[in-house]
């Protein structure tokens, strides 16, 4: 959906930037140059009803008006799942995404991806916007997904996730027992050549993953709280095989079947700044049942 913004010019701000108004949408609304750009030939700056170049000038006491524009999908998405939404606002979705649900329409699931169930649901209401995944869940995962619903959130969202500021909690079931209960694994991570699979190799890319463990069982396996600070593909999973400790169920990384048919990974909390309201946003997942058994 498009995103408007609003904002009178005090004092203060026009003697900072002149009044200019590029100056202005750099210094006080904060935009990127790329988002700049892109409102100059594809959005809107409106000032007193006429559109504006950013290269001209507004005054204090003038109220500004910029809204970034929103590519519509023309593909008829053909679904009935209803999406478990767990909060929203005006610029982002977050959804209890279900283990077998891809995060995104790709080929081979252009109609049953949870992103494609958004935008079937939102379409419904008559509300269209491009769909925005910040971050992944593998397939066989469970848990907490996020949505942007415009780019400029997105762009913010994104830019959180790298400065660690949106943080992620996962619920992981792996196979023995942790010779310690706070546990940093940090072997590099690279993608190995043909196949799925990720592997740990000096020549990979640097990876973090803190592991706090929870409780133990009698069938020899732990349930732990994860955090991981660098974002690579299959890390938890990676890192707990590599350690000895696949995670239950994970088959392509040697993990137990005998308790449970799917990766036992489930991301149980995000934690973020909402990018525009500046509010921040807590919000959990519940086990799902199959996960809940192992408890």
């Amino acid at each position: 959906m498009p995103k408007q913004f609003e904002h009178v010019l005090s004092e203060d701000e026009y003697q900072n930037t002149g009044g200019k108004i590029g100056t202005v949408l750099k210094r006080v609304f904060g935009f990127s140059r790329h988002e700049i750009s892109r409102l100059k030939f594809d959005g809107q700056i409106i000032f007193d009803g006429a559109r504006m170049h950013v290269n001209q000038s507004i005054h204090a006491g003038d109220t500004l008006t910029v809204v970034f524009p929103e590519e519509i999908c023309q593909d008829e998405v053909k679904t009935d799942y209803i999406p478990e939404i767990l909060y929203e606002d005006e610029d982002l979705v977050i959804v209890n995404k279900p283990a077998g649900m891809a995060v995104h329409a790709s080929h081979g699931h252009l109609d049953d991806s949870l992103g494609s169930a958004l935008h079937a649901y939102y379409r419904k209401q008559g509300i269209e916007f491009t769909v925005r995944c910040i971050g992944r869940l593998d397939k066989d995962v469970s848990g907490v997904m996020l949505y942007a619903k415009n780019q400029p959130a997105a762009a913010r969202l994104t830019r959180q996730r790298q400065e660690g500021i949106l943080k992620k909690t996962y619920t992981a079931f792996a196979s023995g027992i942790f010779p310690g209960n706070e546990i940093v694994l940090e072997d590099a991570i690279e993608k190995v050549a043909g196949e799925r699979a990720r592997s740990v190799s000096e020549d990979g890319k640097r990876a973090r993953t803190k592991i706090t463990v929870l409780a133990c069982y009698e069938h020899a396996y732990s349930r732990l709280s994860v955090q991981i600070e660098t974002g690579r593909t299959h890390q938890i999973r990676v890192h707990c095989a590599a350690s000895g400790h696949p995670l239950l169920g994970d088959t392509l990384y040697g993990g137990d079947t005998a308790l449970i048919n799917r990766c036992a990974l489930h991301c149980s909390q995000i934690d973020l700044i909402s990018p525009f309201s500046q509010q921040p946003v807590s919000i959990q997942a519940p086990l799902p049942e199959d996960l809940q058994k192992l408890l």
